[in-house]
């Protein structure tokens, strides 16, 4: 049982429906489009881990929809189904970036196969034992979300953007019982106002207009598994209602049905707004707030974990530098220096992209700051006669200083609690403490 989500990009319903039908057996979480305007909507929302597509669709075709999705969000895995197979047509989708393409009629065996040899290599390259294992700051979060992950209680993560919330969300659901079976992440943000309810609940046949055949919704897709939806606080109110119902009862119905359904899975929301504002303004409904308001987790900004900044530069180069087929550049002192100094606004999403960026386009032996700052957003350190008080070494003492104030105050001033917090030893610890006129506290 994999648990990893599909993409199925097929209009004809027949093989559609058998597709899905096997891949889920096999354990898949699947998500069926029926047109290359569904699947655009449905990438909108979804983070699937392959892409299953027919390379010709009724409005338009499956290799548009790839490079339109891979230019915004990068590579997911692809292979493409086409009875119209050849050998240029197979060079253009994999220099497109697809990894394969079967001609119909093809072996389903071998085919899923491929796909769970694709899914054990994403978890092998992708996802580390424990991503909060190294990270002082973090520890603590990564130790509750174990303890959360023993129960089927809500979960609700807080946090700026680029924070890692669906990494944390991710990873509750990886230690608990229902990994196994799919994660399926939704932004409640992205969802069209018309076709979110059908999108998370499903619709039945003759709903609405365009809805030719029966539809199963996110609820549906999460069976046994996790439902991650994200920025929750851009969910539509009647939408609300109807999640506080499946959270109240396990129950839902789908968009025009009739027949109530149960469901099987956790619900983890995170949001970067203040839910409580929300509620104050009639735009969030208090009794939903209440009800997923039961384990909340803050996630810290990536200028708050100045510990942390050092070993994720390196994680990420490390990972930028295989991806790109290389081995990983040296890092100067100079770029950890900027890295210490710069307020990182868009978090850990800003620092990957940045890195993304410098190992592409730099030097392949050194990293340098002005490889990850070529924008100028933080001053490069150089040669002055006088010293000033603005120079990056400056500004890495204070971030510093601050660091240690900060494990201080969280640790009520023990000294041995403090380093460990920070991942120094006591003697280094106290050597700072000195230097910054903290010896006294």
């Amino acid at each position: 049982m994999s648990g990893a989500l599909i993409l199925l990009v097929e209009d004809d319903a027949t093989l559609g429906a058998s597709l899905r039908q096997r891949l889920e057996l096999e354990g898949f979480g699947v998500s069926w489009a029926r047109s290359a305007a569904e699947a655009r909507t449905l990438l909108a929302s979804l983070q699937p881990a392959i892409i299953l597509s027919d390379i010709r669709l009724p409005d338009g075709d499956g290799e548009t929809v790839m490079r339109s999705h891979f230019d915004r969000n990068g590579l997911v895995p692809t292979i493409f189904m086409t009875a119209f197979g050849d050998i240029d047509q197979a060079v253009r989708l994999v220099r497109a970036g697809a990894l394969n393409y079967v001609t119909k009629p093809f072996d389903l065996d071998q085919l899923i196969e491929e796909l769970q040899n694709i899914t054990r290599r994403s978890l092998v390259k992708e996802a580390p034992a424990d991503p909060f294992e190294n990270s002082p700051a973090m520890r603590e979060i990564g130790q509750m979300l174990k303890r959360a992950a023993a129960t089927d209680m809500p979960v609700l993560l807080l946090g700026e953007t680029g924070t890692g919330k669906e990494v944390a969300a991710r990873y509750l659901h990886a230690s608990g019982s229902r990994s196994s079976a799919p994660f399926v992440p939704v932004n409640c943000g992205a969802l069209p106002a018309d076709l979110a309810d059908s999108m998370i609940f499903g619709h039945e046949r003759g709903s609405f207009t365009g809805a030719v055949g029966a539809h199963r919704g996110f609820i549906e897709e999460t069976e046994g598994g996790t439902l991650f939806l994200d920025e929750i606080g851009d969910l539509p109110l009647p939408l609300q209602v109807k999640l506080l119902r499946v959270l109240e009862s396990r129950e839902y119905r789908r968009l025009g049905g009739s027949d109530t359904r149960n469901f099987n899975g956790r619900i983890v929301c995170a949001t970067n707004r203040d839910l409580a504002a929300l509620v104050a303004e009639e735009k969030f409904r208090e009794d939903l707030w209440f009800r997923i308001n039961v384990i909340t987790l803050q996630l810290p900004p990536l200028r708050e974990r100045g510990s942390d900044i050092g070993g994720l530069l390196r994680t990420f180069v490390a990972s930028a530098a295989q991806k790109a087929g290389r081995l990983p550049p040296e890092i100067h002192a100079e770029a950890i220096d900027a890295a210490l100094a710069h307020g990182w606004p868009g978090n850990i999403r800003e620092m990957i992209n940045r890195v993304d960026r410098a190992v592409a386009l730099g030097n392949d032996t050194v990293l340098t700051a002005r490889d990850l700052f070529p924008d100028g957003s933080v001053a490069r350190s150089e040669p002055r006669a006088q010293p000033v008080d603005d120079t990056l070494s400056a500004a890495r003492e204070a971030a510093e200083r601050a660091q240690i104030v900060s494990a201080l105050a969280k640790t009520n001033g023990s000294l041995k609690d403090a380093a460990e917090l920070l991942g120094v030893s006591r003697t280094t610890l106290w050597d700072k403490m000195r230097r910054y006129g903290l010896g006294d506290q």
